[in-house]
């Protein structure tokens, strides 16, 4: 459970940033493995910004089925948004 709670101290330390707002969480649920993402909503200003340089968003977390669960939980706790996916992938 150490990686559950270190994920939600990088949400709380996004939650906090300046430079974007962070939106919500994504998961995508393969069989048994999860691919966790930090959306978001960026404005790319290709005028006065540089149009090949985007900020690097918080890298995607692999968890397993009872660590999503844990995590759903403590969202919900926190008053964080999430969606799931669980498409079929090829």
């Amino acid at each position: 459970m150490d990686k559950v709670k270190r994920i939600l101290e990088d949400i709380k330390n996004e939650k906090q940033r300046t430079d974007k707002v962070f939106q919500d969480i994504t998961f995508e649920v393969r069989a048994e493995q999860v691919i966790m993402f930090f959306n978001y909503n960026e404005i790319i200003d290709t005028v006065n910004e540089d149009q090949n340089y985007l900020k690097h968003n918080h890298d995607p977390e692999f968890i397993d089925i009872q660590e999503l669960n844990t995590l759903k939980k403590e969202l919900t706790a926190l008053n964080i948004s999430f969606h799931e996916r669980r498409d079929d992938f090829m």
